[in-house]
């Protein structure tokens, strides 16, 4: 395709090729209609003579001169134009050259008398021939065209000879067609008048070709293409930052027309430009004293904006950041790829661990209909985090004791109970209750009870293994979730429990506990509960017998 980098060339094309097609089209529709009509006239001229010769042959037929029907053919065939001239049967034979019509007739009309001929063989001319079976089908003449290896081109004519009444005397009502007269002239004459036809209509068309283009490159250029050229350049001025540039206005026509929208246009960008050269500044402002950290790149991934704030939560310059690059910002490539393939979802967020800070990081893609850019906010929130992890502790501890509080073990024992459903990990529990607990608050006050749980706690804390849970349980009575151990192995460490217990002296006096303890696998326990329960039951079991032991459910 071509491409045309002038408007002037473009508008020479474009009008001039929707006039000269026009003009194309009104030649060559002259020039084939000039063809058509010499083919026509000249097959009608053929059909006049092939009707012609038709008639001189019923002629010399309905007389009984039938044997000069050959000769009637050869003097056709000497006419200036004619090149051979066959008087056919229907079937493609030659007729007049055999006897086989004659004896037909004979069979038909016994009275009929003639002199046989010399010549008997049967001659196929046009035997299979579409065009003499189209024309024996429809009753009509058929122009038949073909090409010499000289180059000119031949018609055969082929026109029927009706059978009309005077004939079905001779040779019966049978067909409509009795035979047919094929003639084969030269198309040389006619050629060569369409070739002139087709000469004419190619200077016609050069000419007016010559003229129309040199009218439009001249209408184009000085009426529209210098104005344009002259607009051109007034643009390119307000492109390079000048808006200071009016165009001359007085003509009342497009080309004014567009001076004057250039005029009002190019006022309305030097105020439009005052405008966001204001807005950019009051932008910037807040995005440097922004306390989040804002980095953006363009659509070729390249950082076009560093604020201080992700200086320093970064702890590089706006140089090195922009040198590193958008994806190094942490030196993570696939983690900040995966950030943007979320494009601004959920997971387009993140927590990130960076030299000793906890950093949340929101990465997404700037789209307008396709990509324009990246865009990265960074806050620091460590302070947060360890906020929030120390509020997180203190919901699941208890604040007396140390350990967890009740909320925390319910949620432990049920996630237990489901582990050993689905995998069959064992878990043990240890109930702990402080003896005569009442004793110490009633005798001695709630602050020596308090003291006492504190040190129970303490106890708890020291022995517990990491995967051990000690938790407070309510009142006076203690908890201890030991996940992946036996009954046995539990009660082993409930035994040195009660026995660390039993060493402690809270203000003064002897402190000892109970403790019961149950276990996964080993009863068939339906729920957590169930299993808290046989816990449970074990330390009545454990007080009933003197107290400061430890007992197993279902055991002695």
């Amino acid at each position: 395709m071509i491409a045309f980098r002038h408007i002037g060339h473009r508008l020479l094309a474009s009008v001039g090729g929707v006039i000269i097609l026009g003009i194309l089209g009104l030649t060559l529709t002259y020039a084939l209609r000039q063809e058509a009509a010499s083919v026509a006239q000249n097959e009608s001229a053929l059909g006049s003579v092939a009707d012609s010769v038709a008639e001189s042959l019923a002629a010399l037929m309905q007389g009984g001169h039938s044997k000069v029907a050959p000769d009637l053919a050869s003097r056709v065939e000497k006419v200036p134009g004619i090149i051979d001239i066959k008087i056919l049967r229907t079937d493609g034979t030659e007729a007049f050259v055999d006897n086989l019509t004659f004896e037909q007739v004979k069979q038909r009309n016994p009275e009929f008398e003639f002199i046989p001929r010399s010549v008997e063989p049967v001659r196929v001319v046009a035997a299979d021939d579409p065009a003499l079976e189209r024309m024996h089908r429809e009753g009509q003449r058929v122009f038949q065209y073909r090409v010499q290896p000289g180059g000119e081109r031949l018609v055969t004519v082929m026109s029927p000879i009706k059978n009309a009444v005077p004939c079905h005397k001779c040779h019966g009502d049978d067909d409509a067609v009795r035979g047919v007269i094929s003639f084969t002239v030269s198309m040389q004459e006619v050629d060569h008048n369409v070739a002139q036809t087709w000469r004419l209509a190619v200077l016609v068309i050069a000419t007016a070709l010559i003229g129309i283009v040199s009218l439009i490159y001249w209408f184009t250029h000085r009426i529209v293409v210098e104005k344009l050229t002259e607009v051109l350049r007034a643009m390119d001025t307000v492109a390079a930052g000048d808006n200071s540039l009016r165009l001359e206005a007085m003509r009342q026509d497009e080309i004014g027309d567009m001076a004057r929208a250039f005029n009002h246009m190019n006022q309305n960008l030097q105020l439009t430009w005052e405008q966001l050269r204001d807005e950019r500044n009051k932008l910037n402002t807040v995005i440097h004293s922004a306390s989040t950290g804002i980095v953006v790149t363009d659509g070729a991934m390249r950082i076009v904006l560093v604020n201080r704030a992700a200086e320093a939560i970064v702890g590089r310059t706006a140089g090195e950041i922009t040198e590193h690059g958008f994806l190094e910002l942490f030196d993570d490539p696939d983690w900040m790829r995966a950030r943007l393939a979320h494009d601004g979802g959920k997971n387009s967020s993140g927590i990130l661990h960076w030299h000793g800070r906890i950093l949340s990081v929101h990465a997404s893609t700037i789209r307008n209909g396709e990509v324009i850019g990246s865009a990265a906010l960074i806050r620091d929130v460590t302070e947060e985090k360890r906020l929030e992890a120390r509020l997180e502790q203190q919901s699941i501890t208890d604040a007396l004791t140390g350990i967890f509080n009740r909320r925390h073990f319910d949620e432990v024992i049920e996630t237990e109970f489901k582990r050993w459903k689905r995998y069959g990990q064992p878990v043990a529990v240890a109930m702990i209750d402080v003896d005569h607990f009442k004793k110490f608050n009633d005798t001695h006050g709630h602050d020596c009870g308090d003291h006492v749980l504190a040190a129970i706690g303490e106890v708890l804390l020291e022995l517990s293994a990491p995967a051990q849970i000690p938790c407070r349980y309510g009142g006076e009575e203690l908890i201890v979730v030991m996940p992946g151990v036996t009954q046995d192995a539990g009660a082993g460490f409930a035994e040195a429990i009660r026995q660390r217990i039993a060493e402690l002296v809270v203000d003064g006096l002897q402190v000892t506990a109970s403790i019961g303890v149950a276990g996964l696998p080993g009863h068939a326990a339906d729920s957590a509960a169930a299993l808290v329960r046989l816990a449970d039951e074990a330390l009545y079991v454990a007080k009933e017998n003197g107290r400061n032991l430890v007992r197993v459910a279902g055991g002695d």
